[in-house]
Order: structure tokens, then sequence, then C-alpha cells
């Protein structure tokens, strides 16, 4: 995972690999380190080869925290993430870009 400060008030938080069980948990850290005090947060999953639905639960709660913040999110999945959240999240509450 790597973040990149656009500017000051948007963060990109880039994620690499696999999601799951063991790590969903580090994903959100990560994010709620790297992207405080941000007025936009972008998080790039295009290139996450694996995507578990613990991950879901973990951007779930990443966008509820923004929400709270009044920040807006975007996620841009590629075709890993984007089918479990097809699958997860049919009704399309997050704020997903395909890649």
């Amino acid at each position: 995972m790597s973040a990149e400060w656009a500017d000051a008030a948007v963060v990109r938080v880039t994620v690499v690999g696999e999601i799951d069980a063991s790590n969903a948990a580090d994903l959100s850290d990560f994010v709620f380190r790297r992207a405080a005090n941000c007025q936009r947060l972008v998080v790039d999953l295009r290139d996450v080869e694996f995507f578990s639905t613990a991950g879901f639960t973990e951007l779930q709660g990443v966008a509820a925290r923004c929400d709270r913040a009044d920040v807006s999110l975007t996620l841009v999945g590629g075709p890993v993430v984007t089918r479990v959240l097809d699958l997860c999240d049919p009704g399309r509450t997050l704020p997903l870009n395909p890649a």
C-alpha cells in the first residue's frame, strides 16, 4: 500500500496484491493513518489480485467514516474488486468507479 497527496486536500491510496481476512484490517488502518484531514480520498484497488469479503467489510467501514467526516470517497476497482462488490453490494452503496 502507498499513499500520495495530490494536493493539500486530496490523497490517493494505492493497494496492490491481495486483501483477505489476514490483512483486511491493515487496509483501513493504512487509510486512516495516511489520509487524515483530507477532503477527498481515492482508494485505487485496480492492482488487487484477490479481494475477499473481509476487504468489502473494511471498505464499508472506510466509507462510513468518510461520510461522517464529510470526506468525498472514490473507489477505483479492477475486475477482481468489481466482481466482489457486484455480489456484496448490488445496490451500489459504495462509490465504485470501475477501471
